[in-house]
């Protein structure tokens, strides 16, 4: 395999494996710690680390095998954006929500696929709130709206925006009574960036909002459904909508990751292994609270890619609701290790240059994010009611036939 040395003197592999992915991104944290003032400070990923994240190919991770892509697992995917995300934040971000595009990209047609993805190194953004407008006409839809929280639209070739599907001014309603909601690749020159991506922490996601003022045309064949219902027979990366962003809850990892390191970092400048034993024992905790978090996830995402990627076979609510719940549960081990690491820290991450503050601030802002919200938990324990037979806990389930007995 032959790799190609950027102007930064970082050595990248062909992204043409997961393999050479995950050691590109290894590889890339030298570079991302140098860039990461930059990228707070330009409210975006700079111009050097795009170029070597793009070369790295780790905006390319979802995209599916039957159309030449690397169709990474969700472990692997899981653990490049949180490799990444434990040098800075924002950089974890952009690779978590950037692969979503990969997977946007698979519900297209061949011909459509064809015109927008001649290669992947296509970085697709995309916001589905607040909803926009689709006014179906003949060929596709007249589409309007303004969309919040674009995370990566300044580094993504193509924007998606989401829109409520009407026609000739009523909603049109899917099989289950429900508003249809489309998928949409906005066209570049109606769309009109805002740049109001002004926030306390993750301020390098560019999470931007944009919005088309004038109502314009989007063919139908650059359009998917949005809540379209789990297909077990789909690419395994498409068998369910909620399986787009699962990597991003890496970056929640990474953050809880960070404030550890830095955290005892600090103690050891303090005197190290002479520190009392509350200092010590928070230490612990927060270590400890990391430790299970990606052990966790881990083995979340493992056994939701033995489903996944098994021929014919689609998520359970239960195996669904588990797999969406593992970003609130490492929120929780976040939120528990972001409390310990401030009292260690005391005053002193209040001043900028001390490197705690930075992530403290991106931890809190991560924290805000919708997925890491314990409504989603709701799902789980709803599931579990409804059919007791998955196990109320994964040491409960049951074996569903896999080649070696495992969930």
């Amino acid at each position: 395999m032959t790799s190609t040395t950027l102007d930064t003197d970082i050595e990248l592999l062909p992204p043409t494996s997961a393999e050479a992915v995950r050691r590109n991104a290894e590889a890339l944290l030298p570079l991302v710690a140098e860039e990461a003032d930059g990228i707070e400070a330009g409210a975006r990923l700079t111009p050097r680390a795009e170029a070597a994240m793009r070369a790295a190919g780790v905006f390319e991770m979802a995209f599916p095998a039957r159309r030449g892509g690397l169709e990474m697992t969700l472990a692997d995917q899981l653990e490049v954006t949180a490799t990444v995300a434990a040098v800075d934040a924002s950089a974890g971000w952009n690779i978590g929500v950037l692969n979503a595009g990969g997977i946007y990209a698979t519900r297209l047609g061949d011909e459509a696929y064809a015109e927008l993805y001649p290669t992947r190194d296509h970085p697709t953004s995309g916001s589905f709130h607040p909803r926009g407008r689709a006014d179906r006409v003949e060929g596709g839809y007249l589409v309007s709206g303004q969309w919040d929280w674009g995370s990566g639209s300044y580094t993504a070739d193509y924007i998606v925006g989401g829109g409520e599907v009407f026609d000739d001014g009523e909603p049109v309603l899917d099989d289950q009574g429900v508003q249809r909601v489309l998928g949409f690749w906005l066209p570049q020159e109606a769309l009109i960036i805002e740049h109001n991506w002004q926030t306390l922490g993750v301020r390098g996601t560019g999470s931007t909002s944009y919005r088309i003022d004038t109502p314009t045309f989007v063919p139908e064949r650059y359009t998917f459904d949005r809540l379209a219902p789990d297909t077990a027979d789909a690419d395994p990366l498409n068998k369910s909508v909620t399986l787009a962003h699962f990597a991003l809850g890496g970056v929640v990892l990474g953050i809880a990751r960070h404030l550890v390191q830095l955290t005892g970092e600090t103690i050891l400048v303090r005197g190290g292994a002479r520190a009392d034993s509350t200092t010590k024992q928070a230490l612990g905790e927060m270590m400890a609270e990391v430790d299970y978090a990606y052990a966790g996830a881990r083995e979340t995402a493992r056994m939701t890619d033995e489903i996944i990627f098994t021929p014919g076979r689609g998520l359970t609510p239960l195996e669904r609701a588990r797999m969406t719940a593992a970003n609130t549960a490492s929120a929780g081990a976040l939120q528990r290790v972001l409390t310990q690491c401030i009292e260690i820290a005391s005053a002193h991450y209040i001043r900028d240059r001390n490197p705690i503050q930075r992530v403290i601030r991106d931890a809190m802002s991560a924290l805000a994010h919708a997925g890491t919200r314990k409504k989603h938990l709701v799902a789980l324990a709803h599931a579990a009611l409804t059919d007791p037979s998955g196990g109320w806990t994964v040491p409960d389930r049951p074996s569903h036939g896999l080649p070696d007995g495992r969930w």
